[in-house]
């Protein structure tokens, strides 16, 4: 099958451009001018607005906004709730035992459901850990 080749008039000074573009592609003239078709027709930028935002820079400024919405929830939102879940933890393995004794906190503990308990807060209604307990020496004199 034969296809006609079709022609675009171009003033000259336009065409060395057009022809060095394609060089700096590396692509020839022909695929080039396909490669603007089909960028145009899929983008829908319009080529006789050349301020069109880049689709780079509009991203990146996408970017920026959603880092500093994250950062403004941190700071807003997930550091007090940290230190205030912090500040319950240390309520409860260390004053609240003091204060009404590890049954009690055991036993409130125990009326709350068990699917809402976390492993950190089953460790506070266990109590404050235990220090380690030293190794035992085999050759160390023994004491009586």
């Amino acid at each position: 099958m034969s296809r006609s080749l079709k022609s675009v008039d171009v003033d000259p000074e336009l065409y060395e451009e057009f022809k060095r573009l394609a060089k700096s592609y590396g692509m020839t003239n022909k695929d080039l001018f396909g490669a603007m078709i089909r960028y145009f027709k899929v983008t829908q930028a319009d080529p006789r607005d050349p301020q069109t935002v880049n689709p780079t820079d509009a991203i990146k400024a996408l970017d920026k906004r959603l880092i500093g919405f994250i950062r403004e929830q941190e700071k807003k939102i997930l550091r007090p709730l940290s230190d205030d879940v912090k500040v319950l933890i240390t309520l409860m393995q260390e004053d609240l035992p003091r204060k009404i004794g590890q049954a009690h906190l055991r036993a409130i503990g125990n009326s709350i459901r068990p699917d809402l308990l976390s492993d950190r807060f089953k460790a506070g209604l266990a109590g404050p850990p235990k220090p380690p307990v030293p190794p035992v020496d085999p050759n160390a004199p023994k004491k009586n």
